[in-house]
């Protein structure tokens, strides 16, 4: 089975990004990573209190992560992407 065609998104400085809605897949989250950084993502499609705080979690988040990470054949998503960068971080995510 093949990947289909992948997508990018580039997130900085403090941003809550709703990077995708609906089923999907993640490849890779990259880019600059300075000490202290923080990236969160979760399962999700919207925002359902305004703004993820990235030091928490839910029952939706996928992880938090402080350097670059590839999730090989992909991370299967079932409601949509929703990331939290934190203010020194520069990253590119990929999915579809």
């Amino acid at each position: 089975m093949s990947r289909g065609r992948a997508s990018y998104t580039y997130i900085s400085a403090t941003s809550n990004t709703v990077v995708k809605k609906g089923y999907g897949t993640l490849y890779s989250i990259t880019g600059n990573f300075p000490t202290g950084t923080i990236v969160r993502a979760d399962d999700a499609h919207s925002f359902n209190q305004g703004v993820l705080d990235i030091n928490a979690t839910s029952s939706n988040t996928i992880g938090r992560y402080a350097s670059n990470t590839t999730f090989g054949v992909g991370l299967g998503l079932n409601t949509g992407l929703v990331v939290a960068v934190s203010s020194n971080a520069s990253i590119t995510v990929e999915y579809e």
